[in-house]
């Protein structure tokens, strides 16, 4: 029998946006066993500013090299332009997540993770086997 992705303990809230406008946005966190061997605690955050969709999504990692800290999170940023789909790895603290939503863990910074070789590729591998498998998630941007 194959693994398939699946998700444990989801849960949704929802909180208002730091913006200032009279709006909220929805977060979904959950425990994403992504393969056999590896899974992560998530937090998706699903924002509408003007029309616009983007997702903020963190995935904890545990320790993180480098950076002394055993709890970590490493952040990214995904919306659609005229071009596509795009994605960045990001600052965490550039994020709309407070530290509740991320279980207080270390916000790595981008260039922490494109410091580690591998890092990228994982996150890229992960972040779109998630939006495969979490539905609300993966077509959020084009919804």
């Amino acid at each position: 029998m194959s693994f398939e992705p699946n998700i444990e303990n989801r849960k949704e809230y929802f909180r208002n946006c730091k913006c200032g406008r009279e709006h909220e946005n929805k977060f979904i966190r959950g425990m994403f066993n992504y393969s056999e061997e590896g899974q992560t605690i998530f937090c998706a955050a699903l924002l509408e500013h003007f029309n616009e969709k983007h997702i903020w999504l963190s995935f904890l990692t545990g320790e993180w090299p480098d950076t002394g800290q055993e709890d970590c999170a490493v952040t990214c940023h995904i919306y659609l332009s005229e071009k596509g789909r795009h994605f960045s790895i990001v600052n965490g603290e550039d994020s709309p997540f407070e530290a509740d939503d991320i279980f207080e863990c270390y916000q790595v910074t981008r260039e922490q993770v494109l410091a580690v070789e591998g890092a990228k590729d994982w996150f890229i591998e992960t972040y779109l086997s998630l939006f495969k498998y979490e539905n609300e998630i993966g077509n959020y941007l084009s919804a």
